[in-house]
């Protein structure tokens, strides 16, 4: 059994994948995962689009030119934030954050590889797959995730920086 530390450790953004599909069940794991994520007063004020169709990811990649992933991956799902579900005016952003990273792991832990295509803030892209998937005006796009059987493998590289630890004060390093 992996610790979840070894998970975190693992994740990497994976633009390669295998030409393999996944299958419905380990789809809704991945978002089950996300639906545990905690949100302010846990309103919960996402929505999840599964999208496997060939044509939706071809467009998703002219509107967005950094999700080429999407050409080998099996499917992509779209995180969407409720300005009618959430605590407040933005909490949706950091509870939207939470279920997609929430998903990126449970996706390491499945043996899968994922890919977090950011949206927001950028209104171009957030209008424009507003549009694609017919959302309505209270339901945001945050972040598309793609997901596949990793076609590649990444080195898990060193980023702690102790350095950036302070104890109590700003002052007083770690």
């Amino acid at each position: 059994m992996a610790y979840i530390t070894d998970i975190i450790l693992k994740r990497r953004s994976i633009r390669r994948y295998k030409p393999q599909k996944i299958e419905k069940g380990i789809i809704l794991e991945v978002i089950r995962a996300a639906m545990y994520a905690p949100s302010a007063v846990n309103k919960q004020p996402w929505h999840f689009i599964v999208i496997d169709d060939r044509k939706i990811m071809e467009r998703i990649m002219e509107i967005h030119r950094s999700s080429k992933m999407l050409e080998t991956a099996s499917h992509a799902v779209l995180v969407c934030g409720d300005e009618l579900l959430q605590h407040d005016t933005g909490y949706w952003i950091a509870d939207c954050g939470a279920a997609t990273q929430n998903m990126l792991l449970a996706a390491t832990s499945l043996g899968l590889g994922s890919c977090w295509i950011g949206l927001y803030p950028r209104e171009n892209r957030m209008n424009a797959i507003r549009e694609l998937f017919s959302l309505p005006s209270h339901v945001l796009p945050f972040a598309i995730v793609s997901l596949g059987y990793p076609d590649e493998e990444k080195e898990i590289p060193d980023r702690f920086k102790p350095d950036r630890i302070f104890y109590n004060t700003w002052a007083n390093p770690y």
